[in-house]
């Protein structure tokens, strides 16, 4: 095969990372230092459909081209015998694979990913699938998924950068994993780039680079949906020092649909998950609220079955039941006819940014930095590798 001049295969090369750019809003001198991030969309699957148009195949440790001169609209993953994979139905020797496409998004369950595909073998005979993409191009596609890329600007630029910071930081964490963040709840939520609209590429555009730096590092950025009108201290939550954060009192979630919740489960239920989590009974008889911390939080609640008494973190009964019934460990308690009735005020753990008092705060006028600067103590706005 006739070899492309260095010169020209150059020039592709320049205008594609222009192109790229452009899309986003990007100049040329932000576009020369892209930071990568690796995002885990899939873990735990035996197999999976990606689609895209004129996909190419690599072996990821070598490099090689897989299904070479095919064109391939869509293929199926399998992992095969030990750590290797089989696609389209053949075993391959690769035991990892990287696939990009010439033109276009790769399509993985519906959802559209720019850029890279990685797929590793995992632990237990599945596949992690990994997206890898440029981080400004991940940030555009995380603000819908996080927020509303309809709300004031400067709370999506509060968003941005609070995203931002928080990637930056685990990727720092993580360089010994096959990933830097998970799409889910766990880290940040990232439905691929189906969700990319002008206004998150704007908020992204007109914070580029910017991150959180507490005396010259990232720092732990975590955010939340709705504090409940007092963002929590970390050390109720985390080990470690987190000393820019710090809880504060918020009135600007107050209009927040989640502000106040209740959720509803019988003791035939809650035995039930209980149980899952080996704590055994046929019915639980009483629940009694523990201590609460300086944030109004429950640290820990006491339940009652037929023969045992257990002591369960207020954090671990809420992961319990579910991170979407029980929103937040600021509730309270009743009980009727066999039924426990919560009701509390907040959505997530509350430390750190309250997305829905940013949104206040934006209403109200206020600047991101401020904005910022509220959430997180004594921090500097930087730009990544400065």
């Amino acid at each position: 095969m006739k070899r492309t001049p260095t010169t020209v295969r150059f020039f592709y090369l320049f205008w594609g990372v222009l192109v790229s750019c452009e899309i986003l809003g990007l100049s040329a001198a932000e576009a020369n230092c892209r930071e990568i991030i690796r995002v885990l969309i899939l873990r735990y699957v035996s197999h999976f459909v990606i689609a895209g148009q004129d996909m190419v195949l690599q072996d990821l440790s070598t490099g090689q081209r897989l299904f070479k001169n095919k064109k391939v609209p869509s293929l199926t993953v399998e992992r095969a015998a030990g750590l290797y994979l089989r696609v389209k139905g053949q075993s391959i020797s690769a035991k990892a694979l990287v696939v990009t496409s010439a033109r276009g998004f790769l399509t993985i369950r519906g959802r559209h990913y720019r850029d890279k595909i990685r797929v590793v073998p995992g632990p237990n005979r599945d596949l992690w699938v990994i997206n890898e993409l440029p981080l400004e191009e991940y940030l555009v596609g995380l603000i819908n998924c996080e927020i509303s890329s309809q709300w004031s600007l400067d709370a999506l630029k509060a968003q941005a950068v609070a995203a931002r910071t928080f990637a930056i930081f685990q990727k720092g964490n993580r360089s010994d994993r096959v990933y830097d963040l998970e799409c889910t709840v766990n880290d940040q939520v990232y439905g691929g780039a189906g969700l990319e609209d002008d206004r998150s590429r704007q908020a992204v555009r007109e914070t580029a680079g910017e991150i959180l730096l507490y005396k010259g590092n990232p720092i732990f950025a975590v955010y939340h949906a709705c504090c409940g009108g007092k963002v929590e201290s970390p050390e109720n939550l985390w080990a470690g020092s987190f000393p820019y954060l710090n809880s504060v009192i918020c009135t600007y979630c107050l209009d927040s649909p989640h502000f106040l919740w209740n959720y509803r489960v019988d003791w035939h239920q809650l035995a039930k998950v209980l149980g899952k989590a080996g704590y055994s009974t046929l019915r639980v008889g009483e629940i009694e609220l523990g201590e609460r911390n300086e944030s109004g939080r429950i640290l820990r609640l006491f339940i009652k079955g037929e023969k045992d008494r257990w002591e369960i973190p207020g954090k671990e009964f809420r992961r319990l039941l579910g991170y979407d019934q029980i929103r937040s460990t600021n509730f309270w308690l009743k009980e009727s006819d066999g039924s426990f009735l919560f009701s509390g005020l907040g959505w997530g753990h509350g430390v750190g940014l309250c997305q829905w008092g940013a949104k206040g705060m934006a209403d109200a006028g206020i600047d991101y930095r401020s904005i910022l600067k509220y959430y997180y103590q004594d921090v500097e706005i930087g730009k990544i590798g400065r």
